[in-house]
């Protein structure tokens, strides 16, 4: 998907993105708060704002955050939560001055940019304190059981639709595979976990964002496709829970040397 078929993506998504989502519990985002603060970041760029989802709590708590996203639609729902610095721009051209905040946040962005060295090079550049992102590392101590395809939701619906002939991604998993690469290719110079709790529920519910199209990768699917690809893969799940755990993570990247003293 190049950008511009990403942001008509977003805009369409825009409606739905909230409702099939989960958001971060408030202790969660009090951890999030915390460690922010520590690392001197009080005013906050998030490059990829979307609705706000994370920005919008955090100017909550007392930060001043500017939230930056190439989506107008996502921006609109983020102006609806509170968040009153918005910028239409460019993760990979940020059209901002060299250390312009204290921090730069990603949250689930980094995989979307195109070039994920220069967004991080970006974020470093307008930061003081550097760049970090709101991630799902790997449990170390457990076999993820979304790895197994007859256990991932995702995979099973577009395992579907190829089947029925229509092109679809040849990689899924969501966030948490890709965060495990995003971490594995540029590791972060530290890593704090923020949330580690089990969780169990029906494997179906992950089918919720693509049911209901808030899944860009399927919006150019015929919609009687997508439903009939949907239903067998609740067929295959049928009744079964699955238990995993959410871990959560903020990964830093230090800022660049600064200019010669």
């Amino acid at each position: 998907m190049g950008l511009t078929e990403v942001v008509e993506a977003f805009d369409t998504i825009a409606r739905v993105y909230d409702d099939t989502r989960a958001g971060l519990d408030p202790a969660t985002v009090d951890r999030l708060g915390e460690e922010l603060a520590r690392a001197g970041g009080g005013s906050i760029l998030e490059v990829g704002v979307g609705t706000g989802r994370i920005g919008g709590p955090l100017t909550a708590r007392g930060f001043r955050v500017t939230g930056l996203d190439a989506s107008r639609a996502m921006l609109a729902r983020a102006r609806e939560k509170g968040i009153s610095r918005l910028v239409h721009g460019d993760a990979l051209r940020l059209p901002f001055g060299d250390r312009s905040f204290d921090l730069t946040l990603f949250v689930h962005v980094l995989h979307i940019v195109g070039d994920t060295p220069r967004a991080l090079s970006e974020g470093r550049r307008v930061a003081r304190s550097g760049a970090v992102a709101l991630v799902e590392p790997a449990d170390a101590a457990r076999p993820d059981p979304f790895d197994a395809p007859e256990s991932n939701p995702h995979a099973l619906v577009f395992e579907e639709l190829r089947r029925r002939g229509l092109a679809v991604p040849p990689r899924t998993g969501g966030s948490r595979i890709l965060d495990r690469e995003l971490l594995r290719t540029y590791p972060p110079d530290r890593l704090v976990i923020l949330e580690d709790t089990e969780v169990t529920e029906p494997l179906a519910r992950q089918l919720e964002p693509i049911a209901r199209r808030a899944n860009r990768w399927t919006l150019r699917i015929p919609p009687e496709q997508l439903e009939a690809a949907v239903a067998e893969a609740r067929r295959r799940i049928g009744g079964r829970i699955v238990t995993y755990r959410r871990v959560l993570a903020l990964a830093f990247w230090n800022p660049p040397p600064g200019p010669p003293g």
